[in-house]
């Protein structure tokens, strides 16, 4: 793949990133609620089986409250570090990585383009993070040639936060295990044989963790994660997906002449139809994240078998000549499909942004506790999320006595109203 067009996909997802952290993404949905808790402990908080994925999304914040940083404005910022530079910065190295192939180039940036342009709404997800390290960790057993000493400490690294970061490792985990066991079979030196057994060791590990916190988690929380795989919601985020298999298949060496014109041209017409139809906000990621975690199984897959044609070149018999038209797609597609993602999230962040802006004017003009309905006009609501309003008026406030604002019929109660300025210390101010 064309330095430029690894340059230009890296560059749109850390620019989105960038974007939606500066804007205080991060605080959407479940995260206010989780950087008051973060803050009024001055510590990491999360699910045990789920702690090392969350330290890598909160530390940042971890380090700062305990430094006397008292601006929630800037925790906020710092929290999208963690949520969502973090995931951009593991997806572009993966990209990078894979750029000595453009037929795997294309998909990883492909299905970068479409995780990240449909769940960072829902950033406070575990597997906004996990997906992008276990694709990269994909990657690197995916590379052809033998084990640097830091493709070693990479991959280990990114193993390592797998452990304990999602649930869908029981599925995930195995497949990496079993590829890094088989790589670490066919290393030609010593120092990959033992990457591949520490990768293999810390995949084969994360098994048992994820099967543990699946227990954990209620059955409200597990039947809510698999009806959104099943019922195929959002729908434009599982057609996009299914056009982006259509473009592997008929731009690899599988299919040639009528079939891949016909092939091309339906994912085509697939992927157009999904950007139409994809509206980026919370409730559409928070939907999405089966979707993602659907993406990311499948492009291991498709990583692994690449791997294994390469391992036994009888399987790559018969591979069509290499056609300038079909390698300047494999260029062209990665590229538009991620601009077109990063542009369909434009007008949703600064939606974000002008929300958020009413919210705090809204907590800072008024005393008490406030229905945020009643207050918030309905172009203005993009920040509510059913039952964190109370958490977002105490990182957004302007002074210690400002209004509560609430959810009318909250999903949850995170704290009792009457006890909500006890759990933030009356320092913590926005731009304070």
């Amino acid at each position: 793949m064309p330095s430029s067009a690894v340059l230009v996909v890296c560059s749109l997802l850390i620019g989105l990133s960038a974007a939606m952290t500066v804007q205080s993404v991060a605080l959407a949905a479940d995260g206010s609620f989780q950087l008051v808790r973060v803050l009024g402990s001055k510590d990491v908080y999360g699910f045990d089986s789920r702690i090392l994925g969350e330290t890598a999304h909160q530390e940042a914040v971890v380090l700062a409250a305990r430094a006397g940083v008292t601006d929630t404005h800037l925790l906020s910022i710092l929290l999208g570090v963690g949520q969502l530079l973090l995931p951009a910065l593991a997806w572009s190295l993966a990209v990078i990585l894979s750029r000595t192939d453009r037929l795997v180039c294309a998909a990883v940036a492909m299905i970068a383009g479409l995780c990240a342009g449909a769940t960072w709404f829902f950033s406070v997800s575990e597997l906004v993070l996990a997906v992008p390290l276990t694709i990269l960790v994909a990657v690197l057993l995916w590379q052809p040639r033998t084990w640097r000493w830091r493709d070693i400490a990479l991959a280990a690294a990114a193993a390592s936060v797998l452990v304990a970061s999602y649930e869908t490792a029981v599925v995930t985990g195995s497949v990496l295990a079993v590829w890094a066991a088989w790589r670490a079979t066919r290393a030609q030196t010593r120092a990959e044989r033992y990457g591949c057994a520490i990768v293999g060791a810390l995949s084969l590990l994360s098994v048992p963790v994820a099967v543990i916190g699946t227990q954990a988690r209620t059955q409200t929380h597990s039947q809510s994660f698999l009806y959104f795989v099943v019922s195929l919601e959002p729908w434009p985020f599982y057609l996009a997906l299914a056009g982006i298999a259509a473009v592997i298949a008929s731009l690899g060496p599988w299919l040639d002449g009528t079939g891949r014109s016909f092939t091309l041209a339906a994912a085509c017409a697939a992927l157009v139809v999904a950007l139409v139809g994809l509206e980026p906000n919370t409730v559409t990621a928070f939907h999405a994240r089966g979707g993602a975690a659907v993406a990311g199984l499948m492009l291991v897959l498709f990583l692994w078998w690449q791997w294994i044609r390469g391992q036994y070149p009888t399987l790559s018999e018969g591979e069509p000549k290499d056609e300038r038209v079909v390698q300047r797609i494999l260029v062209v597609a990665p590229t538009v499909l991620v601009a077109a993602m990063v542009a369909v999230n434009v007008q949703p962040v600064l939606s974000w942004s002008r929300s958020l802006d009413t919210f705090r004017r809204e907590v800072d003009r008024r005393r008490g506790v406030v229905h945020a309905v009643d207050v918030l006009p309905p172009s203005r609501r993009a920040v509510l999320w059913g039952w964190t309003s109370s958490s977002m008026s105490l990182l957004v406030r302007g002074r210690a006595d400002a209004a509560i604002l609430v959810d009318r019929n909250p999903s949850l109660v995170p704290f009792p109203i009457a006890g909500a300025r006890n759990q933030l210390a009356d320092a913590y101010l926005w731009d304070g």
